[in-house]
């Protein structure tokens, strides 16, 4: 089961975009680490009336309770002059649902 819970703050205000028609919304989430570990960084997406919503209530700084499911992307980077293109990757959120947290 890909499952994942997460509460933190967005580093920025929401962007919606339309991407073939379907709006879209792209969030970044900082979560605590445990201990004395750095924050995570972690990228959550949401779709259609979700995204709509997040873009008009949400903004930078905003406490939000994300549920959904973890997606795993990779990609090559652009070669810039004579270098190889590198080979990127990152872990995101598509979400479920997003609300403020209490």
């Amino acid at each position: 089961m890909n499952k994942v819970e997460l509460h933190g703050r967005l580093t920025k205000d929401p962007e919606l975009n339309d991407r073939s028609g379907t709006p879209v919304c792209d969030m970044r989430l900082a979560v605590n680490g445990t201990g004395n570990t750095s924050p995570l960084f972690i990228d959550v997406v949401t779709f259609k009336d979700r995204a709509i919503e997040c873009a008009e209530n949400l903004s930078k700084g905003s406490q939000v309770e994300v549920r959904g499911a973890l997606r795993y992307s990779e990609w090559e980077a652009k070669a810039s002059g004579r270098s190889k293109p590198q080979r990127r990757s990152k872990h995101s959120v598509i979400a479920a649902e997003v609300k403020l947290a209490a």
